[in-house]
């Protein structure tokens, strides 16, 4: 067959790869969508950055905020009944809306749900800031935390789907967890400049301003979910979402107000016998519904689920470690809060040095001794700050302790972190991103309620007891430094009996036209051959429309391979030619 010709131009087209062989590639005319999709893809970096300053924005508007809590308190007039949700509104209502945020961006596309969470993030944090009544606040606060728990599981997902499994994928999830441990301490050194100059409020304003210019960024640097066709549009679990939503909150309010109302006190029982009720509703309407918000089969992961519950065991220690620093610095040191944070500092700037080198060197490195490295440096570091005293120099114990802490972190939190999406299908990212940035928060107020009930139990800080302040405290801390040593023993073991032994995480095989196993497209070797095959149909049934669209804008001859002239190259062809 003699091939078609116009102006020189010969396009030829196979199934599995395009080759354009134009004479003059300055004439053709490639479609606008498909230039600005491509050049989103050569941004990756910065989008990366991106995503991972928003998380950095989320957890520096927490750690402000435990900063301000008196000048708000004094300002705004709040009560004692109030005082406690000036921190806990935003914590409530962020970990509860995780699970559903997170579907949502699997359903809908992640970048949008991520750009919605940004803009709703920086409207409540403006609103935040011009409060002038505790229940302003508390209200404003809360729907501050929907916008967050909005970016967290999506940033992660785009992070997953856009980096392959491999040294890419790890080298990103390193930057994103460097991002995170560096913006506890950025958050408490803003809210000391910020509060001492001019006010509590901009410490809001700020990061509203900063979630404004990140949103303009992620407009033009995140790339666009695919369209999915009608048979493929989101069904939302309605029911499912509002159980999800009221179990996690409840427990998390419950684990809260427990250790300031009681574990059995009227005003937080029947908010956990609520909540468990939702909770057996949940398991129930997944079982039955047929497009369910949490898919039980994501649970058949081992790797997946040993994750989250030792991201829980993890997330208890750091803040309990973080939070009785903190405190010995304050009361046993009694330093102010900004040398509390500069004390910190060096913590924040290792962590971005640990992080850089480990997410270079992880992918040549099984994970699981990782992880139990991580928490053998956790429980030392936990140990040297427990026999602290108030005459101990910050050199001699505090600072080696916060560096040995640092190592912890980065051998613990990065593997698991990605030993948590590695068996995860794409349409799947956002969900299992969600379970366990819900793991992480459920983990972080169960660890500082049981640590607290060691600590004040230790001082006997209840009805008629004087020990109130200063260096009598660090008895109960140190008992509560060693509770964290049985977190960090617990986990250990966990890990060593459950997590199953891997192989150093190894870049995927790059998909050629050659390419027809499934294994070879990048994907893990534990996911379904039917979820890869099914989506490899996706992607040539997007191939061949972005091919028809070329072809007809282009104006172009366009012929199949050696005569094969049946399917959809066929009909392609025929329309080329009939639109010369």
């Amino acid at each position: 067959m003699t091939q078609p010709q116009q102006n020189g131009k010969v396009i030829e087209i196979t199934p599995s790869n395009t080759i354009i062989n134009v004479d003059n590639a300055a004439n053709t005319k490639p479609s606008t969508a498909g230039n600005v999709e491509k050049l989103r893809s050569s941004l990756r970096p910065i989008m990366l950055y991106v995503v991972s300053t928003a998380q950095f924005l989320d957890i520096v508007n927490g750690a402000s905020v435990s900063v301000a809590i008196i000048p708000i308190a004094e300002d705004l007039k709040f009560g004692v009944a109030l005082l406690p949700w000036i921190l806990n509104a935003y914590t409530i209502s962020f970990a509860g809306l995780l699970l559903f945020s997170g579907r949502m961006g699997d359903l809908y596309g992640h970048r949008r749900i991520f750009m919605f969470g940004l803009f709703w993030f920086a409207s409540w944090a403006l609103v935040v800031s011009f409060s002038r009544s505790p229940i302003m606040f508390v209200i404003s606060r809360a729907l501050q935390g929907v916008g967050a728990a909005c970016t967290v599981p999506t940033a992660m997902a785009l992070i997953s789907t856009s980096y392959p499994p491999g040294p890419e994928r790890t080298k990103a999830f390193s930057v994103f967890a460097a991002f995170g441990g560096l913006g506890a301490v950025v958050g408490i050194l803003m809210a000391g400049g910020l509060i001492a100059s001019i006010g509590w409020p901009w410490i809001f304003r700020v990061s509203a301003i900063a979630a404004y210019v990140l949103l303009i960024l992620a407009f033009f640097v995140i790339p666009s979910s695919p369209k999915k066709s009608a048979a493929d549009r989101p069904h939302v679990d309605y029911l499912g979402s509002i159980a999800s939503v009221s179990a996690v909150t409840g427990i998390v309010y419950y684990i809260i107000m427990g250790t300031e109302y009681g574990w059995a006190n009227a005003k937080t029982l029947p908010v956990l016998f609520a909540a468990l009720l939702c909770l057996a509703a949940f398991l129930y309407i997944e079982s039955k519904v047929e497009h369910p918000i949490m898919p039980f089969r994501i649970w058949k992961s081992r790797l997946f689920a040993t994750s989250v519950a030792i991201a829980f065991v993890l997330m208890a220690m750091m803040q309990g470690i973080i939070f009785y620093v903190n405190m010995i610095f304050q009361e046993v040191y009694g330093w102010s809060a900004i040398k509390t944070a500069v004390g910190f500092l060096v913590h924040a700037l290792l962590a971005i040095v640990v992080f850089t080198i480990l997410g270079r060197t992880i992918p040549r490195l099984p994970l699981k001794p990782l992880i139990l490295a991580g928490f053998v440096f956790r429980c030392a570091a936990a140990l040297m700050f427990a026999f602290v005293t108030e005459n101990t120099s910050y050199w001699r114990l505090p600072f080696p302790a916060l560096i040995v802490h640092v190592f912890g972190l980065g051998f613990s939190m990065l593997p698991v972190q990605i030993t948590a999406v590695r068996d995860a299908a794409n349409k799947d990212q956002g969900l299992v991103g969600a379970i366990y940035n819900t793991g992480l928060q459920l983990g972080a107020p169960f660890g500082i309620a049981i640590l607290n009930v060691i600590s004040i139990s230790t001082n006997n800080q209840g009805a008629g007891s004087t020990v109130q302040a200063g260096p009598e405290l660090m008895k109960g801390y140190k008992n509560a430094l060693f509770g964290i040593v049985a977190f960090g023993v617990f986990g250990f073991i966990l890990t060593v009996i459950i997590l199953p032994w891997d192989k150093p995480v190894r870049p995927p095989k790059p998909v050629t036209s050659e390419t027809k196993d499934p294994e070879s497209l990048g994907k893990p070797v534990e996911e379904s051959k039917e979820e890869v095959e099914e989506e490899m149909a996706f992607e040539k049934e997007a191939e061949m429309d972005a091919i028809e669209a070329l072809a007809l804008d282009s104006e172009l001859a366009i012929i199949p391979p050696s005569g094969e002239q049946d399917g959809d190259e066929s009909t392609i062809a025929s329309r080329a030619e009939s639109s010369k």
